[in-house]
Formats: C-alpha cells, structure tokens, sequence
C-alpha cells in the first residue's frame, strides 16, 4: 500500500484544506538593546578592574619629592634653665578668701 497525498478519503488528512505549513516566526522582543548595555558595561567593568589589578600598587623608584637634595638641620640645643634661688618667688594665693572683718 502506497501513500496518496491527494486522496481525498484518506482518514489522517487535515479537515480544513486551507492550512497554513509554514514555520510562524517567534516574537521579536523590542528590549534586546538592554541586553547589550549591559554586557557592555560588565565588560567595561571587567575591563578596568583587570588594568588596575594587573599593575604594581608602587613604584620602587624614586621620585624627586622623595629624595633629599640637602640634608636637614639639625635640631636646636636646648635653652639651659635660668637660676631662680636669688629672687624669693612670691607667695602662693590663699586657697580660701580672708575673712570679712566683724561688724560693731
């Protein structure tokens, strides 16, 4: 038994003659540039945190604000202290006020 494709009394056949066999496209969803900033920016992201890890955090030369061109003074002797036993120093205040003088 062979098939027929034009058999009209062939029982698998579609009931309505009128079909539509080809593919329907998906829908296109309008939002696809979103997704291409945001690679863009992971990669901008990735791409500057690589260069600034890849890099030494110092330099081991040095540079003119850190090198001496002459060397620093040195520091100032010390004053010597003034001799105070010639002059009595003056007495301390009293801690409490005088006394107010009695009232006749």
């Amino acid at each position: 038994m062979t098939y027929d494709p034009n058999n009209a009394n062939d029982p698998n056949r579609p009931l309505n003659p009128n079909l539509d066999l080809r593919t329907t496209p998906s829908a296109r969803s309008n939002n696809t540039w979103v997704v291409w900033v945001a690679a863009l920016a992971v990669i901008a992201v990735a791409a500057f945190a690589y260069s600034q890890w890849s890099t030494p955090g110092t330099s081991p030369d040095t540079t003119a604000s850190t090198t001496q061109s002459e060397p620093a003074p040195a520091a100032p002797k010390p004053i010597a202290p003034t001799d105070n036993s010639a002059t009595p120093a003056p007495a301390p205040a009293p801690a409490t006020p005088p006394a107010a003088p009695a009232q006749q």
